[in-house]
């Protein structure tokens, strides 16, 4: 199962990756729920969003800041999937420095991405996700 999680993801992102919101949001669930790290902030709460229409509006909101994303390193536990992306810039508009990457936890269920949690390094989303820390 966690390969058929791990494609479904990878799927998502190149969707992402080509600017096609529409395929992207296909493989959302309706009621996702999406908690993100304020980037203004320099050491955010995590804040909840809800449903395709606010991951939309996100995703919307990056690209006209002009940032790309790019795919580094999908890890799977379970149905719950490690995504480490870069996004060159990202840095120069938060509060925090990150060598531009985030950390996300995306959880799968019913061949549906139903849950996406946003970390600050790797071995906070690794330790979310059942796997063990790499110290990064």
């Amino acid at each position: 199962m966690s390969e058929q999680n791990e494609a479904l993801v990878r799927t998502a992102y190149a969707a992402l990756g080509r600017g096609d919101l529409s395929a992207l949001l296909e493989l959302v669930h309706p009621d996702l729920e999406w908690t993100y790290l304020d980037p203004s902030r320099e050491d955010p709460r995590p804040q909840t969003c809800h449903g395709r229409e606010q991951l939309e509006w996100a995703v919307a909101h990056q690209a006209r800041q002009g940032l790309a994303t790019e795919l580094e390193q999908i890890t799977s536990h379970g149905d719950r999937v490690l995504v480490i992306v870069h996004t060159p810039g990202l840095d120069q508009r938060r509060a925090w420095a990150g060598r531009d990457r985030n950390y996300m936890v995306v959880t799968v269920h019913g061949g549906q991405i139903v849950a996406m949690r946003a970390f600050r390094n790797g071995d906070e989303a690794r330790a979310f996700t059942g796997l063990p820390a790499t110290g990064r």
